[in-house]
Formats: structure tokens, sequence, C-alpha cells
């Protein structure tokens, strides 16, 4: 089973978070999931390469923010945490 990996993007953490996304992608252990705020949006029309439609097909999942449904927002959702 794949390790689950859940990315958050707020508005100023494109950079980190695209170049985050881009190397999981190449560990086949890990299946990333994805979340982001209205600012990230925002923030990667203004100032990323890449738009946010590209940011999202690097991740594995991608959720909406206000999809208090979402597999992720459930606590007893098994993913790795790192802070």
């Amino acid at each position: 089973m794949k390790k689950r990996l859940v990315v958050g993007i707020g508005g100023s953490g494109i950079p980190l978070a695209t170049e985050l996304l881009s190397q999981l992608q190449k560990i086949e252990e890990i299946e990333t999931h994805l979340v982001y705020t209205r600012g990230a949006e925002v923030t990667a029309a203004q100032e990323s390469e890449l738009s946010m439609e590209e940011i999202c097909a690097l991740a594995d999942v991608v959720y909406d923010n206000k999809d208090i449904g979402a597999a992720i927002a459930s606590g007893t959702y098994r993913c790795a945490i790192n802070c």
C-alpha cells in the first residue's frame, strides 16, 4: 500500500509545493493528495510559471478546499503527517 502525503498550499507556498509535488511524482511508494486555498490560486496566476491546473496535475488526488466531506477532512483518514 502506498503512503499518503497530504500537501496543503496557501498563498505563499506555491514554489515550495510545486517542487515538492514534482519530486514526489518520482517516488512510486507515495500517493499525493492536494488541497489549496483561494490565495494559492491568486498567487499561481500572478507569480507562477504553472497554472493551478498544471499544479493540480502534479498530485494524485485533488480536493476542493470547501469540501468538508472530503476524505482528508476525516479524523480517521490515514496519511503521513509532516510538519
